[in-house]
């Protein structure tokens, strides 16, 4: 099921909301847990209990932590206090084992199995036969949730949840559960059990939820019939280069709206349950840098990924080791290398591993990280050399070319993330320079490019931080002019989501790109 869909916008949700605020509140949690349930077994009625088993797999190790962490602190210096200690960090690696396990079985056992065919077949060995296991929808987003429930229990950032049941529902929360937010423990820990309903939140949710469907139906939607068009081609020589930087351009476009759109609808069914979710994107293609980029792009991933993976990584025990043999080598400035390089690589091969059993999602993480690496190393240098040029850094041509180069960059991962292999990946990077003996253009390209070329604007212009923009300036209205300043603001809203359910009624195509992670 989808949020976009009819049967969510005009059965699920309403019922889902209405039972919800007609229940006493001591059973409100139940009946939210009951629904997201529901909500995910309507897709995946198998998958549903795998999901249950891993919650509650983290649910009792997340106890046994809590449980020998707080009598680690009962017994303060004593000898036995240690014991307590490692029994929870065993418990804590038992967890990343567990998660990762399942992660590594529904997601990546054939896609290993196939490489180590390609290898094992060059030497005449006979294949080991895949296992055609189906990916449960929403797998990265719920395992994510689950570790980072445990995570914060284990640092004390939240308090262990002693009823099963409500740790079930921070996971299988339906809003965020398919594709995300990954909403961290730590943020809504205290909402589980005591949160509080509000008319203001409820109408807030309901502006997010129409913008995020707006983002969704009228713009992704209408942008993927270009995408298609331009990634369908398997003979590139026929794909000309107006089409190529226009459809991977409108891939940009797509994917932004897409993503987005549902961290808004999540954000806003969060609202109408009394729940607060952090923002999960901000505007990413103003960016200047790279590094900007992913600072503003998948927040709630960039953080898990910092406070799990990139600290505990720049802390080990074996990085510190490799810095000293890299100091003896090279010297301090070899050092400082080792310690940024090192744990950026790891988690960007991380990220791309997250995002698929693909060399294309592998290679796509690999990009960034190396590119992060280098604005990292060399970022300081630049700066100093700009400055001896005496370049304005803060004057307005130099910052739209770091955006521009931001932009171009950041469209070629786009090229790789969308390509289904990365032979067809080079083989479309190369039809926008016109190295497949493409031509520059033809009849149909253009004309797909002059029909599509006023929703590429608008989705561009949209894409910038407008809507804030317009908010200030309404805010800043007063008397007769505020009036009308709100109304017409609640006509707008009402023109999205009635255009929205149009587009939804009447498209064929209406998947969520994130699904597939």
């Amino acid at each position: 099921m989808v949020f976009s869909s009819t049967i969510f916008l005009f059965a699920f949700l309403p019922v889902t909301l209405a039972g919800y605020y007609l229940l006493n509140p001591k059973l409100k949690n139940y009946f939210l847990l009951a629904a997201s349930l529901l909500f995910y077994a309507w897709g995946e009625p198998t998958f549903v209990f795998v999901m249950i088993g891993s919650i509650l797999v983290n649910h009792v190790l997340a106890w046994q932590i809590d449980r020998c962490n707080t009598r680690a602190r009962e017994l303060g210096k004593a000898s036995t206090a240690k014991s307590y200690q490692h029994k929870a960090k065993s418990c804590l690696v038992l967890m990343v084992v567990f998660n990762l396990s399942l992660f590594f079985v529904y997601k990546y056992l054939d896609f290993t199995i196939t490489n180590i065919n390609a290898v094992t077949s060059l030497f005449g060995a006979r294949p080991i036969p895949l296992r055609n296991i189906a990916l449960p929808i929403g797998i990265s987003f719920f395992t994510f949730q689950a570790m980072s429930y445990v995570f914060d229990v284990y640092y004390g950032r939240g308090k262990v949840q002693k009823n099963p049941l409500n740790t079930m529902l921070y996971v299988a929360l339906f809003p965020q559960l398919i594709a995300g937010p990954i909403v961290r423990y730590e943020t809504v820990a205290e909402e589980i059990t005591g949160r509080k309903e509000t008319l203001e939140d409820f109408a807030q949710g309901i502006k997010r939820f129409i913008i995020g469907m707006g983002k969704k139906a009228i713009l992704a939607n209408t942008l993927a019939v270009i995408v298609d068009r331009a990634f369908g081609y398997t003979d590139y020589s026929q794909l000309t280069v107006l089409l190529a930087w226009f459809g991977a351009a409108s891939y940009m476009l797509q994917v932004y709206f897409d993503f987005s759109g549902y961290s808004d609808m999540a954000i806003g069914l969060g609202l109408m349950f009394g729940f607060h979710f952090k923002e999960n994107f901000n505007y990413p293609y103003i960016s200047k840098t790279v590094g900007e980029f992913w600072r503003r792009w998948h927040i709630s991933l960039g953080s898990w990924f910092r406070d799990y993976l990139f600290v505990p990584v720049s802390g080990a025990g074996w990085l510190r080791k490799l810095c000293a043999r890299a100091k003896e080598r090279w010297g301090s400035r070899g050092k400082e290398v080792v310690r940024t390089v090192v744990p950026l690589m790891v988690v960007w091969l991380c990220n791309g591993i997250w995002h698929g059993a693909n060399w294309t999602y592998i290679i796509f993480g690999c990009y960034y990280g190396v590119l992060l690496s280098l604005d990292a190393v060399f970022g300081p240098l630049l700066k100093k050399w700009t400055k001896k040029l005496g370049i304005d850094r803060k004057a307005r041509w130099f910052r739209v070319f770091q955006t521009g180069r931001t932009l171009f960059l950041a469209l070629l991962a786009d090229v790789v993330f969308r390509s289904d292999s990365m032979g067809g990946a080079f083989r479309y990077l190369g039809s926008l320079f016109g190295l497949m003996g493409n031509s520059l253009s033809d009849g149909a390209s253009t004309f797909l490019v002059g029909k599509g070329a006023v929703l590429f604007l608008l989705s561009a212009v949209l894409s910038m931080p407008v809507i804030p923009w317009l908010r200030e300036k309404m805010s800043g209205q007063t008397g007769k002019r505020l009036a009308a300043c709100s109304i017409l603001s609640g006509a707008a809203y009402g023109a999205v989501f009635i255009v929205a359910v149009a587009f939804t009624v009447t498209s064929t195509y209406n998947p969520f790109i994130y699904f597939n992670f």
